[in-house]
C-alpha cells in the first residue's frame, strides 16, 4: 500500500506555513541557536514524516482530510490556533472566507500547539484505525504497525538539525550525522538544550546572565566603553581607507555616508593642515540634503573604483592599488594593518547612549582615541594565552576555496582572528574566558560555545553598517551565504552583546527526546533507519566547509572539552561537493549505503531545490544506481513578502523527492519505456487535477512540470538497467559537451508530454492545432493570469515546448515580475507582414521539432502571429474590426475559411484575460478581441 505521501501533499497549505515560519526570523524555533543555511522549516519536516508513515486509502479525500486533521491545518484547526483577541473579534465564518494564507497570519504556528482536540482525533483514528490521542502516540502507532516499532528517522546531513530535532520531538526515535562538527553542535544543542529537561534550560540561563554580568563588571573597569560625559557606546563606525599614488592624503572608503537614514545623520571629511589624514564631520542633515546621500553624495567608492572627495574626476581602481603581486599576507601577531600595508582601518564614527537612553553620533575625540588604543593594549597582553587557550581563534585560513581565498586577495588576511577587530576579539575573548572558568555541565559548555558563534556572527569585520529605515546597527556576516569584506563596517561594544551571546530558550523541554548526533562520514554510517530524510549538497551551491570554519574557529579547542569524542576539524577533503564524476561517485556511495541500512518496506526523501530537467536526470542517474526507485515528487515554495502567497511570488522551492529500495531485478527497454512515461505523466496529472482545489489551489505549474520529471523517474528507476546498459556505465559515462543521456532525454520527453496535457481551459479544441511555440505562448499568458510572475517559471515551461528564447516574446523578464507581451505592446518587427507571411491560400507549417535560436524567432512564422496583429489593427482602429478582418482575409486567403472558428475561439478566450486579476494590461486588446470576434463569427464568404 503507498503511503500518503506518495500520492498527494498539500502544497499550497504547506508553502504558507513554511512561509510564516521563516518570516518569523528569530522567532523561529532553531534559529536562536546559532547560523546554518538552508534548514528547512520544521513544518515541512512534520508533514514528510507523518506523509510517509500515514497509509494512502481508497478515498484520497478524505485522507487528506485526515492529513490536515493531523497538522492542525484543516479549516477548524487554523481556527483553532488563532489567536484569542482575534477569535473575539472575527466570526468564524469571516475567518474561513479569508485565503489560507491571510488566515495563519493571525494564528500560532502548528508547531507551537499541542494538536487536535479529543473529537478530531477521534474521527482521525476512526479513519487509520488507531487509538491516538497525540501526535507522538499516532507516529508510534504507524510506525509499529509498518515497521514493528517506534520509526527511526534519519539525517546524514543533519546541518542546522531540523530534522532529527522535528522528528525526535513529533515521537521518533531520531539519528543525525553530519561531517562538520558545526553543524553537529547546532544539532545536538536543539536536541539536548531546546528539546531538553526544563530544569537544564534554566540552568544555561543562570549561567549565561551570570556570564555576562561578570564580562560587564570587567570592561566597565577597564573603562574602555564609557566617556567623560557618563555615556557608554552604543555602536563603533570603521572604514577603510588608503593613499593612492598622486594622492597626498589617505581616503575613507565607503559607497555611502549616510549613518542613520531615520536620524538623519551623515558624514562628511574635510583637510586637516599638515596631515594627510581627512579629519570625519558627524551632523544631522535636513532632507534635502539627505536625499543626496541616499544617491550616493561623497561616495568615495563606487563600481570598484576608489573616488578623490574634493575632485571626483581622480579615481583609481581598487584592484590596482592591491599591485601585481597582490597584497601583504598578515602574519598570526597582526591584529591592525602595519603602517605600509595599501588598506588601513580607522574609526570614524561612534554612537553613544546616556542614562536616559538619549542616542548620538560623534566622530572620535583624542580620549576615544586613547581608548581604541588602550583596547589594542589589553588584547596584546592576553593574545598568545587567549590563543593557546582556545579563547580566541588561532587558526589559519585555507589558502584554496571560493570563499576563503576572498579574504586574503581582498584584504591580506591569512588567520581567522583577522577578521575581528580588537575591540570585538577582547570581548568575545573576555566571554570565552569567564565561561571556560565556570563548572557546568554539557549542555551549558554548548550553550556557551553557541554564543560565541552568534556574536562572531553578528559582530565581526564583515558586518557590514545597516543605516535604511530604523535599521543602524551593523548586519551580520552571513545576510547571504558569503565572507563579503566591506569597506564600512561596525563593531559592537559589550553592551550591545547580550541578547547575541544568550541562547535564547523559546522551546518548551522535553525529557522524551531519543535521538543520537554523531559526527561522521555518510558513507561510514552503520545506524539503521526506517526513514531518512536529507538534503545534501548539491553542485557547490553552498561552500559548508568554508563558511562553517568561520565559526570552528571560535569553538576549535573548547569544543574537545565538551565533546571529547568530537574531531574539531571540518574535514573538507572528505566533503561532498562538486558536480563531477567524484561528486557523483561519492553521492553514489553514499546513498546506496542509506539504502543498505534501511530496511525493504522502508522510504527516503531526498530535498533539493533544482527544476533543471538536467540536474533531475544527474540526481536521478544517481539514487537509481545507489538502488533507489522514486515513488512522488512535491515541491514546497516560499515567497516575497511584497507579492504575498496569494499572488504565487516565489523566490525559492524546495523539491521533496520520495523513494524506496528497487527490489527488483527487472530490465528496461526505451522503446518500451516512453510509451509508459507518457501514461505515468498523463496519470498523475490527472490524479492531481482532480486533487486540485477551487479557491484554494493544490498545484500550481512548477508543481505539474515537478511531477511530470517525477514519473520519468518512477518509471526509469524501476528498471535495474536500460537496453542492457549497466547503470554505473550510465552514470559515470564520458559524454561530448551538450550530449544528452537517454536518461535527461526521457526526462525531458516527459515535460513535453506534461505541457501537452495542460491545456489551458477554454482552448481545448484548438489546442491541437498549435505549434509549438504558439502553444507556449498562450500557456504563457494562462499561468500570467493566474498569478505566476517568476522568470524562471516562464523559462522551465519554454523547456516543454522546446523554445530556445523567450525574451521576443516578454514584456519583462525580471527575476519575480515576468510578464508576456500584449498584442498591443509586440514590436513591428514581431508581429508586422513580412516575407515570410503566408501567401493566399498556403497553410502554415505545424511545427513539432525543438526549436533552435539564431535567425528569425519562430513566433514570426506563426497563425497566432498574424491573429495577434489583426487584434493590434482592430484597438489601434478604435475597436473597428474591419481592418484586422480584412488583413485576415488577405494573409489567408481561401486558408482564411477553414481557420475561422479556431481563431474565434482563440480571440475569445483572449477576450476573457482582462477579467483575471493583475492583467489590466489586456483591457484594451482583450476588448479588441471581443469585437473582432464577433465580427469574424458573422462572417461569409
Amino acid at each position: 500500500m503507498p503511503a500518503f505521501i506518495e500520492t498527494q501533499f498539500p502544497i499550497a497549505r504547506l508553502s504558507a506555513e513554511a512561509y510564516k515560519e521563516r518570516k518569523a526570523n528569530n522567532g523561529q524555533t532553531l534559529t536562536r541557536l546559532g547560523k546554518w543555511w538552508g534548514r528547512k522549516p520544521l513544518i515541512l519536516v512534520r508533514a514528510s514524516i507523518v506523509g510517509m508513515l500515514m497509509p494512502a486509502s481508497h478515498d484520497p479525500k478524505k485522507d487528506r482530510e485526515i492529513f490536515l486533521k493531523i497538522l492542525t491545518m484543516d479549516d477548524a484547526g487554523a481556527w483553532d490556533r488563532c489567536k484569542p483577541a482575534v477569535q473575539r473579534k472575527t466570526s468564524r465564518t469571516d475567518f474561513d472566507r479569508l485565503p489560507y494564507a491571510e488566515r495563519i497570519a493571525v494564528c500560532e504556528r502548528p508547531e507551537n500547539v499541542v494538536g487536535p482536540s479529543t473529537a478530531v482525533w477521534a474521527e482521525i483514528n476512526a479513519h487509520l484505525s488507531t487509538t491516538a490521542q497525540s501526535l507522538p502516540e499516532l507516529v508510534e502507532q504507524l510506525g509499529k504497525r509498518t515497521f514493528g516499532h517506534r520509526p527511526r528517522v534519519g539525517d546524514s546531513f543533519c546541518g542546522g538539525g531540523s530534522i532529527p530535532f522535528e522528528a525526535a520531538r513529533i515521537g521518533c526515535e531520531a539519528f543525525g550525522a553530519d561531517l562538520n562538527p558545526v553543524a553537529g553542535l547546532l544539532t545536538w544543542a536543539s536536541l539536548n538544550l531546546l528539546g531538553g529537561d526544563e530544569a537544564v534550560q534554566e540552568r544555561v540561563i543562570e549561567l549565561q546572565e551570570e556570564i555576562f554580568a561578570a564580562a560587564d563588571r570587567e570592561v566597565t573597569t577597564w573603562g574602555i566603553e564609557h566617556n567623560e560625559r557618563g555615556e557608554r557606546a552604543d555602536a563603533y563606525l570603521y572604514c577603510v581607507e588608503v593613499k593612492p599614488d598622486g594622492c597626498e592624503f589617505f581616503i575613507p572608503l565607503a559607497p555611502t555616508w549616510l549613518i542613520g537614514e531615520k536620524s538623519k545623520v551623515v558624514a562628511r571629511w574635510q583637510r586637516v593642515p599638515g596631515s594627510d589624514r581627512l579629519q570625519p564631520i558627524i551632523e544631522v542633515v535636513n532632507d534635502v540634503e539627505l536625499s543626496l546621500y541616499k544617491d550616493k553624495k561623497g561616495a568615495t567608492l563606487l563600481d570598484g573604483r576608489v573616488i578623490d572627495p574634493f575632485d571626483t574626476s581622480r579615481s583609481w581602481s581598487v584592484e590596482a592599488l592591491r599591485g601585481p603581486g597582490g597584497l601583504r599576507r598578515w602574519s598570526n601577531d597582526d591584529l591592525v594593518p602595519r603602517a605600509s600595508d595599501v588598506f588601513q582601518e580607522r574609526l570614524y564614527c561612534i554612537r553613544w547612549i546616556n542614562a536616559k537612553g538619549e542616542r548620538r553620533y560623534a566622530a572620535p575625540d583624542d580620549n576615544d582615541l586613547a581608548r581604541e588604543a588602550y583596547t589594542l593594549e589589553l588584547l596584546r597582553e592576553r593574545f598568545a594565552d587567549w590563543q593557546r587557550k582556545g579563547f580566541i581563534p588561532s587558526m589559519s585560513i585555507p589558502e584554496v576555496g571560493d570563499e576563503t581565498a576572498r579574504l586574503f586577495r581582498e584584504r591580506g588576511w591569512a588567520y581567522w582572528h583577522q577578521l575581528f577587530t580588537p575591540r570585538q576579539l577582547l570581548t568575545h575573548g573576555l566571554l570565552a574566558e569567564i565561561s571556560a572558568g565556570i563548572t557546568a555541565p554539557q549542555s551549558s559548555r554548548a550553550a556557551f560555545l553557541l554564543g560565541l558563534g552568534r556574536m562572531a556572527d553578528w559582530n565581526s569585520r564583515l558586518s557590514a553598517w545597516m543605516f535604511h529605515a530604523g535599521n543602524e546597527k551593523g548586519n551580520q556576516v552571513f545576510y547571504n551565504q558569503a565572507l563579503n569584506c566591506h569597506s564600512n563596517y561596525a563593531a559592537r561594544p559589550l553592551s550591545k552583546l547580550e541578547d547575541t551571546f544568550k541562547i535564547a530558550i523559546n522551546s518548551k523541554g522535553n525529557t522524551t527526546l531519543n535521538a543520537t548526533v554523531e559526527l561522521s562520514d555518510a558513507r561510514d554510517i552503520r545506524t539503521s533507519c526506517d526513514l531518512w530524510i536529507t538534503d545534501p549538497p548539491y553542485a557547490d551551491a553552498v561552500n559548508y566547509h568554508e563558511l562553517g570554519d568561520f565559526f570552528l574557529a571560535w569553538y576549535e579547542k573548547q569544543l574537545v572539552k565538551a565533546f571529547p569524542e568530537w574531531t574539531p576539524d571540518a574535514r573538507a577533503e572528505l566533503a561532498v561537493r562538486g558536480d563531477g564524476d567524484d561528486f557523483r561517485r561519492s553521492m553514489v556511495e553514499i546513498y546506496r549505503n542509506l539504502a543498505q541500512h534501511m530496511p525493504d518496506n522502508g522510504m527516503q526523501m531526498v530535498m533539493f531545490t533544482h527544476q533543471d530537467p538536467a540536474v533531475w536526470a544527474d540526481l536521478g542517474m544517481i539514487l537509481w544506481a545507489a538502488g533507489l526507485t522514486a515513488t512522488a515528487a512535491w515541491t514546497i515554495s516560499t515567497e516575497t513578502e511584497a507579492a504575498g502567497i496569494k499572488k504565487g511570488n516565489y523566490v525559492q522551492g524546495t523539491v521533496c523527492l520520495v523513494l524506496r529500495k528497487r527490489l527488483s531485478s527487472e530490465p528496461g527497454f526505451l522503446d518500451e519505456v516512453y510509451p509508459l512515461v507518457e501514461d505515468e505523466v498523463k496519470r498523475q496529472i490527472a490524479s492531481m487535477q482532480a486533487l486540485d482545489e477551487g479557491g484554494d489551489p493544490n498545484f500550481n505549474d512548477a508543481d505539474y512540470q515537478l511531477a511530470a520529471y517525477a514519473a520519468a523517474l518512477k518509471v526509469l528507476t524501476r528498471y535495474s538497467n536500460l537496453d542492457g546498459r549497466d547503470v554505473q556505465h550510465e552514470v559515470f559515462a564520458v559524454r561530448a559537451r551538450n550530449e544528452k543521456s537517454e536518461f535527461q532525454t526521457v526526462i525531458e520527453r516527459a515535460l513535453e508530454i506534461a505541457c501537452d496535457t495542460l491545456v489551458p481551459r477554454g482552448l481545448d479544441s484548438s489546442w491541437r492545432d498549435l505549434s509549438l511555440v504558439e502553444r507556449y505562448y498562450l500557456r504563457a499568458l494562462d499561468i500570467e493570469s493566474r498569478g505566476e510572475r517568476r522568470k524562471g517559471m516562464y523559462e522551465e515551461l519554454a523547456r516543454g515546448f522546446g523554445i530556445a528564447d523567450i525574451r521576443p516574446l516578454l514584456k519583462s523578464d525580471k527575476a519575480n515580475g515576468a510578464r508576456m507581451l500584449t498584442p498591443s505592446a509586440m514590436s513591428s518587427s514581431l508581429l508586422a507582414p513580412t516575407e515570410s507571411s503566408p501567401q493566399a491560400g498556403v497553410a502554415l507549417p505545424r511545427r513539432r521539432g525543438r526549436v533552435a535560436a539564431g535567425g528569425p524567432h519562430p513566433f514570426a512564422a506563426t497563425s497566432l502571429r498574424h491573429l495577434l496583429f489583426a487584434v493590434r489593427e482592430t484597438a489601434a482602429a478604435d475597436n473597428n474590426p474591419e481592418p484586422g478582418r480584412q488583413y485576415l482575409r488577405d494573409t489567408f486567403g481561401q486558408a482564411y475559411w477553414g481557420k475561422r472558428e479556431g481563431f474565434v475561439a482563440l480571440l475569445e478566450w483572449m477576450a476573457a484575460l482582462s477579467n483575471a486579476e493583475g492583467m489590466t494590461e489586456w483591457l484594451e486588446d482583450s476588448e479588441a478581441a471581443r469585437i473582432l470576434a464577433g465580427r469574424m463569427r458573422n462572417d461569409h464568404a
